[in-house]
This record gives structure tokens, sequence and C-alpha cells, in this order.
């Protein structure tokens, strides 16, 4: 209850002063201790976060000396965490907002996809009880099965036998566009014949001797012939062009590595070459490049279509043969070159339009790079030069086999959930370990940088095509159907939902450094459908504007696919197809791009001259416009698709100088075309209206005046038209029953309704036993 103080001699003025005659200003006695002045403490700009979160002061020490005390690990974020009590109440408050608004969401999207997938009122009470193990379906364990949209059984190749292709895949379109002709001009009309003829047509592989079936030719030899073999100077020709051409966007080999190989090869001056499958599938494939740039042998065959041993798309095919020879030796214990043999044997065969052993030999790379754990990251203990050569060749592996997938409309089978493999770089550091002579550019673009936008690019588009096949595919199974053509509303739901989904894809777009942009004359954008021309950079390297054409292009092409479902040639009549329609808008306007970019380059320049897949390109471009003036024969964007499709006639002319396959589309597209042009001019019913004029006897005796004997396609026939397509088989041809006509045809979307496997009805084959035959 008492408190005591104690007295300190300072505190005792008289003591002190007793004590203390002669001292002034209270100095201390000479014999007094004397403490050591107090140490000034570090100033620090920010605490650490251990010390702030612990309020104590911190030092300029790393780590500080309070978080070594406490064996913590010493951090500055700079971050505004959570230290009091309200904060960490509004932060949970917050959270608890968050989690039920998602819920909510959660909820609703429950709610709305059970509505969806009922199909009737009276649908039996789910049982919860485990079903016995005799009636489980097994594939259930792995999700359930969806119903996918049906595509087309067709023959495409030298045989007879037919082979399945998806709703996304050029071939079902055609077969869309061949029944629609069949129904409007009332006659047979295969899709055998709006195919050009192919190398893959002609002969029953690219190896084969003759054309002819494989069972009436003789095997190919088992070496060379004199004709076949080529000399070193020819070979150093050959591989150059490959560093001029397929390097700079196929860079899947380092230039000074493979040099090296090949100079072992040659073991003394004058004697041939070793084998090597590496060396013979690049030369191969550069015969391919080096032929097409040469003018086809003959005044005759500049305009026919048939392809002859002597053709572009497969030269070199006894140096593709001896590669797969000796790679059929390395498939137990494959290597990093096996897999380079397999990527450039699928553009050899795609090239030469083999699509189905494209396809084939992708299984085997996609295997073969799995089996040397390419699909994974690297090890951080390898070099940087073969680490990204091992990116690049798995994300090329990849695209390659994306894009394949997506334009045969079959599955993929290169799974991203199973990739922990980086995307590649493309830093200057990189480009000069390449090996390659490549210089900078700008922006900071190297020739490396094709490669990663290339990746972006096909990992964008197939992002967008997985989740667009996945919906339509929830929607076939809510309305029990196998095509979207029939129900008008579940049309414009997939519309919608790729309205959506596909600005994900737009995005890249945006994203792409502008060095690797052509850009447009005028005020046009470049990667735009603005209709404006291209700016060539006149003293931009070939390879680099290489890559930017062939950047764009695969966007368009890609972007036109992704659209072109919409295209329908048959419409519920009432119904609103605005978004439909909109796609269908995008897919032509894409399309047209496609020809105005290719017939440019090929006035201008050569730097597409040779190159197989921007024919390829073109074509699927042509078959979207055809298509596109058929469904909607008077819409506003017809008339330019239909002068694109003589630009189009024009650049199938150009190439077709060099391989037949194009000069065989050449004459497709004319007979299209008119048969396109007649139908227009039916609709009409005011004469000509494009600049063919087909002829009575295109059309198996129609007469060309027939649409100006019905008045009833008069001033409202555009609406009419271009809302109601079917309105085109009214009154056709007297004497036909018009109701069996709009039957037959609304039925291809599906095809003859009622039927029981329309891949049966799809069945075009070439020989007897089609449908048509």
């Amino acid at each position: 209850m008492f408190t005591t103080f104690a007295r300190t001699p300072s505190e005792s003025t008289g003591r002190g002063k007793a004590n203390g005659k002669g001292r002034q200003n209270g100095a201390s006695p000479p014999d007094a201790p004397t403490s050591p002045p107090r140490s000034k403490r570090s100033q620090v700009a920010r605490a650490c976060d251990g010390c702030r979160l612990h309020r104590v002061k911190c030092d300029d020490k790393q780590p500080c000396s309070n978080c070594q005390h406490r064996g913590e690990r010493c951090s500055n974020s700079g971050t505004s965490d959570i230290r009091t009590m309200p904060s960490a109440l509004r932060e949970i408050q917050r959270l608890k907002s968050q989690v039920h608004h998602l819920e909510q969401q959660l909820q609703s999207l429950s709610l709305s996809l059970n509505s969806t997938a009922s199909t009737s009122l009276t649908t039996p009470p789910v049982s919860f009880a485990p079903s016995p193990a005799s009636t489980r379906d097994p594939r259930k364990e792995h999700g359930i099965p969806k119903k996918y949209w049906e595509g087309i059984y067709t023959s495409t190749a030298q045989s007879h036998q037919t082979q399945y292709y998806g709703p996304a895949s050029s071939f079902y379109f055609i077969g869309r566009m061949s029944s629609y002709l069949a129904a409007a001009l009332q006659q047979p009309h295969s899709d055998h014949y709006m195919q050009p003829n192919s190398a893959s047509r002609s002969f029953a592989t690219p190896t084969s001797p003759k054309r002819g079936p494989l069972h009436e030719m003789d095997l190919p030899p088992d070496g060379p012939t004199a004709a076949d073999t080529l000399t070193g100077t020819q070979e150093d020709y050959f591989l150059d062009l490959f560093w001029q051409s397929y390097h700079c966007v196929l860079q899947i080999i380092d230039e000074a590595d493979f040099k090296e190989h090949y100079k072992s090869l040659w073991a003394a001056r004058g004697k041939s070459r070793k084998p090597s499958a590496l060396v013979d599938i690049v030369l191969a494939l550069c015969m391919q490049y080096g032929v097409a740039g040469l003018p086809r042998s003959g005044p005759a065959t500049q305009t026919q279509g048939d392809v002859d041993g002597n053709d572009a798309t497969i030269a070199g095919r006894w140096l593709y043969r001896r590669s797969q020879t000796l790679l059929s030796a390395e498939l137990e214990s494959p290597s990093i070159m096996t897999l380079q043999c397999h990527i450039l044997a699928v553009y050899y065969l795609c090239n030469a339009s083999f699509q189905n052993m494209a396809h084939s030999t992708l299984a085997v790379a996609v295997r073969t790079a799995q089996i040397l754990g390419l699909h994974l990251e690297p090890p951080e203990s390898m070099p940087r030069k073969p680490k990204e050569l091992r990116k690049r060749l798995w994300w090329t592996l990849f695209t390659v086999e994306s894009k394949t997938c997506m334009k045969l409309g079959r599955p993929l089978s290169a799974q991203i959930s199973e990739t922990t493999c980086s995307l590649p770089a493309d830093d200057h550091e990189l480009a000069l370990l390449s090996g390659s002579s490549f210089a900078s550019s700008q922006d900071n673009v190297t020739w490396h940088t094709y490669n990663l936008q290339n990746t972006k690019l096909i990992l964008a588009a197939r992002t967008v095509y997985v989740a667009f096949h996945d919906r339509c595919a929830e929607v076939l199974a809510a309305t029990n159907g196998t095509t979207l053509y029939n129900d008008a509303q579940a049309l414009e739901t997939c519309a919608h939902f790729l309205s959506t989904a596909i600005e994900g894809f737009r995005s890249w777009r945006d994203a792409v450094p502008n060095g690797l942009k052509t850009k447009r004359k005028g005020s046009g954008e470049p990667l735009s459908t603005d209709n404006s021309l291209l700016d060539m950079e006149l003293y931009a390297p070939v390879w680099l504007q290489r890559q930017r054409l062939l950047l764009e292009l695969l966007y368009h092409n890609l972007a036109m696919n992704l659209h072109r479902p919409f295209v329908s040639f048959s419409t519920v009549p009432g119904s609103s197809l605005k978004l439909a329609r909109g796609h269908a808008v995008a897919c032509v306007d894409h399309a047209i791009t496609i020809t105005q970019i290719t017939h440019q380059i090929l006035t201008e320049g050569d730097t597409l001259r040779g190159w197989h897949e921007a024919f390829q390109w073109q074509w699927n471009a042509t078959i979207s416009l055809i298509g596109y003036i058929l469904a909607y024969p008077l819409a506003p964007s017809t008339q330019s698709a239909r002068q694109a499709i003589e630009s189009a006639v024009d650049v199938f002319e150009r190439f077709g100088r060099n391989f037949a396959v194009a000069a065989s589309a050449a004459n497709v597209t004319r007979d299209l075309v008119a048969k396109a042009d007649f139908l227009i001019m039916r609709a009409s019913g005011n004469g000509v209206v494009t600049p063919a004029t087909p002829s009575a006897s295109d059309f198996g005796g129609l007469p060309a005046n027939h649409g100006a004997e019905h008045p009833a396609y008069g001033s409202n026939v555009m609406f009419q038209a271009e809302m109601d397509p079917s309105s085109m088989f009214q009154n056709s041809v007297p004497g036909m029953d018009s109701a069996f006509m709009i039957d037959s045809f609304n039925s291809f979307e599906p095809m003859l309704a009622g039927s029981s496997n329309i891949a049966h009805l799809w069945d075009f084959s070439q020989g007897s036993g089609g449908y048509w035959s």
C-alpha cells in the first residue's frame, strides 16, 4: 500500500552541494562510471513481412535478425496484407458474398441443364441404388457418352473404300452441297465430281509406279532407277531450297547439326551417299517444292487436270519410300531424328493429298514423341539449345496434329491435359544459338517468333473447336437429333455459344507482334477482312515475308472453318437465325480474304509459288464461297463472293501451270459456279445476274431461261431466297413434285428423313455400290 522511493545522489541537492565544492553545473565526480553512447538503429525503407506482422523493428540485414531468431523466411512482398481484426472481418464478409454468388450461378446452371436435358414430363425417377455389374456401361465410368454430330462416309482416295470425315471437314460441306444441288437440279449429283483430281485419286500410294488399283500394278522396285538417282550437286541444290523455304516455318532441325550429319554420309569423294532417313525425306519434300516452281512439261498438260507420274505433288516419291523403309528399323528404339522424319513425312503426304496416310503417320509421330518424353518439360540440367529444340519438336507436332484433325473432323490424339512441356522461346539469344543465318527483325521479333505465334494460334483455335463441338453434342443430346439443321432454335443456340467462345480466338490477333504482321494499304488493318490490299515491305527478307503470309492465311482459314457450320442450305420458315447468318457472313468474309491475298501474292511475286498448302487453303476457301452463294443466292455478300470466285479460278490456273490438281480444281470450280449462276438466275427471275451464263446442257436439259417463266420471284425474291432457300425449289421444273424436292433436300440435313443410317446414304463412292451409282 505504501511505496518506498529510493533517493539517488543526484536527487539530494543539499548533499550534492556539500560534497561538490568547487564543481560547476553538477558535473560527475571523476571516479563515477560512464555509460557508453547508444548506437543508432539502421534505418530500412520498408520492414519485412514478418516484422510488420509481429510489429517489431526490422534491420537492413538479409535475412533480418528477427527472422533469423524466429527461424522464418524473410521476405518483402510489398503487398498490403490483412493484419487487423476489422480488416479481417471485412475480408471474411467479402469472401462469403463471393461464395454465395458462385453458388447461385451454379444452381442456375444446373437448373438450365436439367430443363434442357429433360425431354418428357413423365421422366422416371432416378434410382441411386447401385446397378448390378452385369448392367453397368463401362463407358460411363469415364464420363457419360456424348451424342456427337454425325459426319459423312465418302471415298476421297483411289480405292472404292469409304472413309469417315467429321462435320468440320470440307468433305462434309461438299456432301451437303452435293445433296442441295441434287435436289435443286432434280438429278443425281455425286460429290465425287466436286473434288479435284489429286495424286491420292490416281495412285494407290505415293510410291506406286503407275496409275491404277494396287492389285493391278507391279510392286515398286527395291532401289532407285537411273532417272530417280540424284547426284551430289542435285542434292545440294534441293537441300539449299529447304533452308530457304520450309526451315523458316518448320523449325524442327538444327541446321549446323544436319549439315554435319550430311557431311558424314559422304565417305569418299565421288562415291554415292550413305542412306539416311532424315536426308531422304528432306530431299523428297524439297523436290515437291522445287518441281512445283517449274512449268509442267508439254503444252497440253498445262490445261489438263490429270495427275501422272511426273507431277510435282509426288516428286521424290522414291526418296520418301526409302526413308520409310529405313524408319521401319527404328520402331523399337526411336530417336529425335526418327520423330523429325515422321513430321516431314506428314507434310510430304499432305502436299500429295494423301490425307489418310498423313493422319496415320501423325499417330505414329505422336506415339514416338511420347516414347521420347517430349510431352514433358525437359530436364533443367540439359543445355538450352537441345532443350528448346525438344520443345519446338513437341509443339510443332502438336500443332500439325491438331490442325489435321480439325481439318478432317476427326478426334484429337495429343491431349493437352497430359502435356507439361512449356511453350518454346523466341528471344534473340536463342536465335543466335540455333545455328541458322536468319537475322533478327524489328519489334523483338526473331525467326523463332513465328513458331511461338503459330503454336498459340492453333491452341486458341483448338480451344474454340473442342468447346463448340462439345456444346453441339449437348444440344443434340437434348433434342435427340443427329444434325443441327432440322432445329432452328438448336442452330441459333450453338451460334450464340460460338459468338462468345470465339472472342478468345480473336484475342490472339491483337497479341501478335507488329513485326509479324503484313501491313495493309491505306487505312486497312492487318489480319482483318476489310478487303484492303497487302502492303508488302520491299526490303524485308523472304523468310520473314513468308512467315507473315502463312500466319495470316492460316488464321483466316481456321476462322473460316469455325464459322462454316452455319452456312445452312435449309431454313425452318419463319425462324430467326440472326446469329447463325452472322457466322455465315463471317465465313465468306474470311474466304474472300484468303482469295484476295493469294491472288495478289501470286500476281506480284513468287513467295507462295509452289507452296502446296497455300493451294489447299485456296481450295477450302473456294468451296466455302460456292456453298455460300448456293445457300444465300441473293444475300448482300453474294456478289462479293461471286467476284472472289473469279479470282480463285485465276489462282488455280496459276498453280495449275506447275501441278495438275490445281488445274483440275479450276475445272471443278467452273462447273460448280455455272450451276450456282443458274440457280441465282432462276431465283431472281430477271435475267442473268452473274458474269457466266449457263446453258441448258449444263443442267441435264433444264431451260436456261426457266426462272423468267415464274414471275413469283419478283421484287421480294431477295428477302425470300435469303431467309428461306427452300423457295428455290418452288415451281422449278414442270411436272415434278416440288414437295418431294423440298423434302429430299431438307432431309440431307439429314438426307432422306427417316433413314436409319445416314452414313450409308452419304456413300458417294467412285465405283459401283455408291448411293448414286
